[in-house]
């Protein structure tokens, strides 16, 4: 099965939630701003990636855990990805597409927009870290539902 957080730039949200599947943060309390820092790819998507998938790992179950960043067309590139499984005869039953844009608050949008935008990395990094971390119980829950549904 393959699995694909996806948000606005693959650069927060997708990437902490693939991490809290994955093992590489913690889904028992919220993750300290270093641990949450520190998750391979967090906050370094530029602009000109977004659309590129990511393989992030492989989990426990041997499911591919992807990262997408989809810009504003959500809807455009999810067709795309369900025509291209059609015509390789992919069943669209192994696909398991999670937005992981609906657990974001504003702080994590305006730390994006800060950082990955206008280049602001620090002061726009912690922003976001900040507020995925008060948004961090919803990535828990949307995972271990994630988990729970398909595994």
């Amino acid at each position: 099965m393959i699995i694909i957080y996806h948000c606005y730039g693959a650069a927060h949200s997708s990437i902490l939630s693939a991490a809290i599947h994955l093992g590489l943060l913690p889904d028992n309390r919220v993750a300290s701003i270093k641990e949450i820092k520190e998750i391979p790819y967090f906050d370094e998507k530029k602009t000109e990636e977004i659309g590129t998938p990511i393989l992030y790992g492989i989990d426990q179950e041997g499911n591919k855990i992807y990262v997408q960043g989809m810009g504003g067309a959500d809807e455009t590139v999810i067709n795309l990805l369900k025509d291209l499984m059609e015509l390789y005869g992919i069943p669209e039953k192994d696909l398991i597409l999670i937005n992981a844009l609906q657990n974001v608050n504003i702080l994590v949008r305006i730390g994006g927009f800060l950082s990955r935008r206008l280049g602001f990395v620090f002061p726009g990094r912690i922003i976001s870290i900040i507020g995925l971390q008060l948004a961090y119980p919803k990535f828990i829950e949307m995972v271990s539902r994630v988990k729970d549904k398909y595994l």
